[in-house]
């Protein structure tokens, strides 16, 4: 395997392990894997952030909060989600 196939292998580790946190993924109240990960942009502690939309003229994202053991799905604007580090650089993602 080379550098990047590396490095997009460890990424969709670290994606799959951030949505394994909640409870309800475990229990099997939400599914195993993301079901929006193809837009997955980037995770924080406790948010998962998704691809940039333009809604009525404004760019939003989704995104989904961990709140009691459960993703929740929501909508920002997209200069509420900046963040100085991006864990992808061409996809974004939703709350569930």
């Amino acid at each position: 395997m080379d550098p990047a196939g590396a490095q997009s292998l460890h990424l969709r580790i670290e994606e799959q392990e951030h949505w394994r946190q909640a409870r309800a993924v475990r229990d099997g109240q939400q599914p195993a894997t993301d079901p929006d990960s193809d837009e997955l942009d980037r995770i924080a502690d406790g948010i998962r952030f998704y691809s940039p939309r333009s809604v009525h003229g404004e760019l939003v994202r989704q995104c989904k909060r961990l709140s009691e053991g459960v993703w929740v799905s929501g909508t920002i604007l997209d200069s509420e989600s900046i963040m100085k580090e991006p864990r992808r650089s061409s996809e974004t993602a939703r709350v569930a």
